[in-house]
């Protein structure tokens, strides 16, 4: 059972090293633009991703290997029981860095929708600001203020102030509107991901239940194998 514990953390820490290895060779992130650093990450968590599933396989063949020698050993119960919970240790740790994966993996897409959003918007503010310009200079040019009053209430201050700040409320407003859609959207992911490690566990808890009853079973015929070859006893000497 110890070589059983050595073997599980042996494997653990081989894939924490290629972990930091693959994390080290990744160039800085304030060398990469926002694009290349999303696509940085995700290489990554597809990286860790594979060495918990590739760690999952080989804890799962581990165990069963185990149970094949228990079945072999007085004590099976025991010796099984051992199994399962060391088994069930590491599954434990892989389940709880993959919710810290999708955790991480849901906010850099929130961030980077909201990145997203901004940019559009600033790329909007700054295209409208020359064509604005050019466009009123036109009109004026086209159709010549009379008297000067229509003129000076378009460039009036006032009325430069109200403009900014209509256009600043209802930028604020799309971002509200964005961020709140953001947010739904990773709370749905995030349900969802909660749904699918309580299925993993139901499964999980069935496939322990299953396993206790096949162990209770094979040991009822074991004893009854056992009952059965008892010697009978021998008849009374007639008189």
């Amino acid at each position: 059972m110890k070589k059983t514990i050595a073997s599980v953390w042996g494997l653990a820490a081989c894939v924490a090293v290629l972990s930091a290895g693959q994390a080290a060779a990744q160039p800085r992130e304030a060398d990469l633009s926002p694009h290349e650093a999303l696509r940085a990450a995700s290489a990554q968590r597809a990286a860790q991703r594979s060495g918990i599933e590739q760690e999952r396989k080989q804890n799962l063949a581990q165990r069963k290997q185990t149970e094949v020698k228990c079945y072999r050993l007085f004590a099976v119960e025991d010796c099984l029981r051992d199994a399962r919970n060391e088994w069930r240790q590491v599954e434990t740790r892989l389940r709880a860095q993959e919710v810290q994966i999708n955790d991480a993996e849901r906010k850099e897409k929130a961030q980077e929708r909201l990145r997203q959003i901004e940019d559009k918007q600033s790329s909007a503010a700054d295209a409208a600001g020359p064509a604005g310009a050019a466009s009123a200079a036109s009109a004026t040019v086209r159709n010549p203020p009379q008297g000067g009053k229509p003129a000076a209430r378009e460039k009036s201050p006032g009325t430069v102030v109200l403009r900014d700040r209509e256009a600043q409320e209802r930028a604020s407003q799309q971002r509200a509107r964005q961020s709140s859609q953001a947010a739904e959207q990773s709370a749905r992911e995030k349900e969802s991901a909660e749904r699918a490690a309580k299925a993993r566990q139901r499964q999980l808890d069935a496939e322990k239940a299953s396993e206790a009853r096949r162990a209770r079973r094979d040991k009822e015929q074991a004893q009854s194998a056992a009952d059965g070859h008892k010697p009978a006893a021998s008849l009374p000497t007639p008189p």
